[in-house]
């Protein structure tokens, strides 16, 4: 990893585009600003390319605190960001865009861009359309998560759930829901439910589809995750760990917890790879 020290705002989101450029936005309160670090230059350097008109605190959820992603929609040549949180919906519920042709930012008009579609030649949308092709071989039956492609196998007979439940009045009995599977196919990754509040809770657990490999990932919730999935069959995600003694915030009589970032390698062993809480993958085209 390498530090971008060019940068001195707080970075916020970030998103990589498919000419090796990093678009990004930093908070500089009370503005949200868009920038661009080119990463073909030897030295590059941020590049401000427009102010989305939106006050910062506009674009962070009342939920959980988080602020909204940079979303980039290759087919159409275009950044977005989400805005105007509303309880009704649980969500930002507003979007800008900016457009990377002519550097103008513009609200969404959503008769507009229904009518245009989603472009068959969108990394995104092909991207997602090949995360679910292990959906339908699973279920849930008994209480457990089931992978049938001829003989049934059992995902989840070595996980306990009630181990995740914040109080055994909220327990609920397991519930499962497929999140992604490896690139290999080898491997799922899926949500189990123990309680629910305003929103589901419980963990992320990784199985492999002969059962052999279960990882329950414990410091992790179902809603709020952070999780991809790399080349060579590995999940990296954002996880928790306990807070050093030298750490100035540590207390010996509390549990606190920082966030970190984790790498699960596919024989199921976990490092640590980051001390930071966020992460972006860079998506390689698919063909």
């Amino acid at each position: 990893m390498t530090p971008f020290e060019a940068e001195k705002d707080s970075v916020v989101n970030c998103v990589f585009t498919g000419d090796n450029k990093v678009y990004y936005c930093v908070a500089c309160k009370p503005k949200i600003l868009l920038r661009c670090v080119d990463l073909e230059q030897a030295d590059p350097q941020p590049q401000e390319l427009a102010d989305w008109g939106i006050p910062y605190e506009k674009c962070v959820t009342e939920t959980y605190g988080t602020v909204s992603p940079l979303e980039y929609y290759r087919g159409r040549n275009q950044l977005g960001l989400w805005y105007d949180f509303s309880w009704d919906s649980y969500s930002l519920t507003r979007r800008k865009l900016y457009n990377m042709e002519t550097g103008t930012v513009t609200e969404v008009d959503w008769d507009t861009w229904e009518r245009e579609g989603a472009d068959s030649d969108d990394d995104e949308y092909r991207y997602i359309s090949t995360r679910n092709e292990l959906q339908e071989y699973l279920s849930t039956e008994d209480g457990n998560y089931y992978f049938t492609d001829g003989t049934p196998v059992c995902l989840s007979d070595q996980i306990d759930p009630k181990k995740y439940v914040s109080s055994p009045e909220y327990y609920i009995g397991a519930e499962y829901d497929y999140v992604s599977s490896s690139p290999d196919n080898t491997k799922v990754l899926y949500m189990i439910i123990v309680e629910y509040g305003d929103f589901p809770h419980g963990i992320l657990a990784i199985s492999s589809t002969d059962g052999k490999l279960q990882i329950p990932l414990e410091d992790t919730d179902c809603t709020g995750y952070t999780a991809e999935w790399l080349d060579d069959g590995s999940l990296v995600y954002v996880g928790e760990e306990p807070l050093s003694p030298d750490d100035p915030d540590y207390n010996a009589n509390w549990h606190y917890r920082t966030h970190c970032i984790k790498r699960v390698y596919p024989d199921g062993h976990i490092d640590i790879i980051a001390h930071c809480g966020e992460f972006v993958k860079k998506q390689s085209l698919l063909h």
